[in-house]
């Protein structure tokens, strides 16, 4: 009995821990569909095109326009759907306590005319009129130079930026509508960036860490003790 319960208190530690660090949200485009992403910066479609690569589903954006794609409380649709808001309004609220994340793919041997520069910002954007952009160039996301867009090489990674970086929305706590966009910026032509795993996610506070910690090392004690 003593175990049974023991190992109850541990798991209750770590599942509190993760329901303790808030909102989240993730486009994964695992359905095949857009997830409500659209091309341009602040309209409603087209959808933006969704393609495989390396066994992921990326949304593909072409240049122009500077803001390229966005998403939006009324656009978003399937999974994300159900907690984008959500997750975006607490990381307004608390922005120090927030991240933005995706994974990004270039391939610069698809580009027409590679330029000089190519230069990769995010922003975000509600309902009261509130913008903040990590500009260009970024201080989170990546810009490649003359000599790499031109390289004829795959660039890809991930970016994670602090919602700090998109400034404070003053009216945070009584926003209902919401925008994320994506920015391309550069003086090439027929260039395409694919993106995935765009997620909104809470920054693990010590103190949930610390829980995770007590948790799991709880859970070692109790197999140790069966085994």
């Amino acid at each position: 009995m003593k175990r049974i319960l023991g190992l109850a208190a541990a798991v209750a530690l770590v599942l509190g821990a993760t329901q303790v660090q808030g909102q989240s949200v993730t486009f994964n485009f695992s359905d095949s569909t857009s997830d409500g992403w659209v091309n341009g910066g602040f309209s409603s479609s087209p959808a933006s095109t969704v393609v495989p690569i390396g066994g992921n589903n990326y949304i593909s954006e072409a240049i122009g326009g500077y803001q390229v794609a966005n998403v939006n409380s009324g656009t978003v649709s399937g999974a994300p759907a159900s907690t984008f808001n959500a997750a975006f309004l607490a990381a307004l609220e608390n922005p120090a306590g927030y991240d933005l994340s995706y994974n990004y793919y270039i391939n610069t041997t698809t580009f027409t005319t590679p330029g000089t520069y190519l230069q990769l910002a995010s922003y975000v954007n509600t309902g009261s009129g509130y913008y903040g952009s990590t500009g260009t160039p970024s201080s989170y996301e990546p810009s490649l130079n003359g000599t790499q867009v031109a390289s004829g090489s795959v660039f890809s990674g991930t970016v994670t930026v602090p919602f700090t970086a998109y400034g404070t929305d003053a009216s945070a706590a009584t926003e209902t509508y919401f925008r994320l966009g994506l920015i391309l910026n550069g003086n090439g032509a027929g260039i395409n960036v694919d993106y995935t795993d765009i997620s909104i996610t809470p920054v693990p506070e010590p103190a949930s860490l610390a829980l995770i910690g007590l948790g799991m090392a709880g859970l070692i004690m109790i197999r140790r003790r069966n085994s």
